[in-house]
């Protein structure tokens, strides 16, 4: 028998093919296969609902998508169940490909959704029934996939070639029914959807921690800022643990120069963990101490005291990541390890500068960026190696291109895809880089490299709210509404005190889905969150609400904030891949009075 690997085979590899072929010699009902185990979820409740709909869809599905697909891939049915399938493959691609097949043509041509797996192992035919390794672990990697999604075994990753196994992220270790041992699951999850969560060890979902401000113990109240930069870092280093989610700054800032109850915490912000500290300056020596609690019993599970020269003050806080993840028993690999290094900087007057770049820019006027590109570039030029600063500039300049802000459009998107690329080659794992390029390219237009760009930085930090809130605009302008619904509720999940933009992007998403009344909350709540903004969202909600006085009530207010606003100029600044909804929003505006 021979066996071809798309890739150098291993040590496992050929142990399965020399089992294989043993076995098979011995018995002849026994094969090893490429298994793909498919089944329609919540096919009772759809019964149940509308049982002459949902069979009727269900013939169509196997007639048109499922039964082709097969066959094109040279598959074999070799057992249904009412809702579900098990077909059997000679090729791990083969069956790959036809799984990432079917979930696209299901997911864009039927109202059913599919739950599939894909593992490789024995099968083993007695009479009229099938059983064996390759069933079981497949029937529950199908079981553990999320709608819409492909879930694969290890032993099917390591067997695709690099192209089609980079379209899979890892998705944790699982403890199958009559596993021997766990299985290592890898997950395709389609365009705009959350990238998988990893389970934390001995947990039966992931554990959420909040970061409290550090206290400033110093004498000297300017150190306050030193405090809140150490707070930030450890939640940029904690948010690149594959098992924990980590609620977003803006959430946990709110209890600044507060003194809280641990618990109250936890009810509020719903978290199982928090983390709090504090940090002494005195000279050239630097006292951290952080201590992690359970927000629920409010019992300490450990605290430590971190006494250092500054210049390694860096070093600590990827020291607190570490204990954080050793005390939580998460299993960190040495790729991911490594996303820790290699982007920080040792230049305490680059990291300052950083720092102060980063609050500049939240601001969104043209001044405020002004002063964030000056202090960018300034941590760029005291430590040229330190990633951090080339993805805040990035940024700036995606800002100024959004929102009218630079004098070439053009060069200034092309600046931020060159400090993305920049950033990149500093830190091939930061994250902000990937979402830097992918805005950049939404900016210009380009939706689909803009949505995978953000997919691959939500991959590498699956707790990045504000990445997830720019997909969702993304999306939303591709017109995938529902999609980009569901990822701004998980952006907003991820930073219960999420800024006022992100109602704006949701209303967004909410209004072209055409849950009008639910936009006009959004766009409400975002103006009264961000003085001047929103109101351009509520006129053109108005007019298709064909509440025309109350369009034009809003339009006045656009005037107020935006003296100069004109449709033509608007038009420019919006991402629409399709121009009928742009000219249906234009005609909107003209309806409600705003110039030309």
């Amino acid at each position: 028998m021979t066996w071809i690997c798309a890739r150098p085979p291993n040590t496992r590899c050929l142990f399965h093919v020399m089992h294989f072929a043993l076995r098979r010699d011995m018995n002849g009902d026994r094969r090893l296969s490429a298994v793909l185990s498919a089944d329609v979820v919540n096919y009772s409740g759809q019964i149940k609902a509308d049982e002459n709909r949902t069979l009727s869809e269900l013939r169509v599905l196997r007639r048109e998508i499922f039964d082709p697909l097969v066959s094109d891939h040279r598959g074999n049915i070799v057992k249904k169940m009412g809702d579900g399938w098990i077909v059997e493959f000679n090729s791990v691609s083969d069956a790959v490909r036809c799984a990432l097949d079917l979930q696209s043509q299901v997911s864009t041509q039927s109202s059913l959704k599919l739950r599939v797996g894909v593992h490789l192992g024995d099968i083993v035919f007695d009479e009229d029934d099938i059983f064996g390794d390759g069933i079981n672990i497949a029937a529950r990697l199908q079981e553990a996939s999320n709608e819409e999604a492909v879930l694969i075994s290890d032993v099917v990753h390591r067997s695709l070639d690099e192209r089609l196994a980079e379209q899979f992220h890892r998705a944790g270790k699982r403890q199958f029914k009559n596993a021997p041992s766990p299985v290592e699951v890898f997950q395709w999850s389609p365009p705009g959807s959350a990238p998988p969560r990893v389970t934390p060890a001995g947990h039966a979902k992931s554990l959420l921690i909040g970061v409290l401000p550090f206290d400033n113990l110093s004498s000297d109240p300017d150190q306050e800022f030193f405090a809140d930069g150490i707070t930030e870092e450890i939640i940029t280093t904690l948010s690149k643990l594959p098992n924990l989610l980590v609620v977003a700054r803006n959430s946990t800032f709110v209890y600044k120069g507060r003194s809280v109850d641990v618990k109250q915490v936890g009810l509020e912000q719903g978290v199982d963990l928090v983390l709090e500290g504090s940090v002494r300056q005195s000279g050239s020596r630097v006292r951290i101490t952080a201590q992690l609690i359970d927000a629920k019993s409010g019992m300490h599970i450990w605290a430590d005291r971190y006494d250092r020269l500054m210049e390694d003050v860096f070093e600590v806080q990827d020291e607190i990541a570490l204990r954080i993840a050793t005390e939580l028993q998460v299993e960190l690999l040495a790729g991911e390890m490594a996303r820790f290094r290699g982007s920080g900087t040792k230049n305490l007057n680059a990291w300052a500068a950083q720092l102060q770049a980063v609050e500049a820019s939240r601001r969104i006027t043209k001044e405020a960026q002004a002063d964030a590109r000056r202090f960018a570039q300034q941590a760029i030029a005291l430590d040229p190696g330190y990633s951090a600063p080339y993805c805040t500039l990035g940024f700036i300049c995606t800002v100024e291109a959004r929102h009218g802000f630079a004098a070439d459009r053009s060069a200034t998107l092309a600046e931020a895809r060159d400090c993305a690329r920049r950033a990149l080659e500093i830190d091939s794992y930061n994250p902000e880089a990937h979402a830097i390029a992918g805005f950049a390219d939404a900016i210009d237009g380009r939706l689909i490299p803009a949505i995978e760009k953000f997919n691959e930085a939500l991959a590498l930090n699956p707790n990045h709210a504000d990445v997830a809130a720019r997909l969702s605009l993304t999306l939303a302008f591709n017109g995938q509404a529902d999609k980009a619904i569901k990822v701004a509720q998980q952006a907003i999940t991820l930073n219960p005190h999420y800024p006022g933009w992100y109602a704006g992007v949701l209303g967004l998403a909410l209004r072209l889905d055409g849950r009008y009344e639910e936009a006009k909350a959004a766009f409400t709540e975002y103006g009264q969150r961000v003085e001047g903004f929103g109101h351009l969202d509520l006129v053109i909600v108005h007019v298709e609400m064909e509440n025309i006085e109350a369009a034009r009530d809003e339009a006045r207010y656009v005037m107020k904030y935006r003296p100069k606003f004109s449709i033509s100029e608007w038009a420019k600044t919006q991402l629409f891949s399709n121009n009928e909804q742009l000219e249906k929003d234009c005609a909107s505006l003209r309806l409600a009075g705003l110039p030309e």
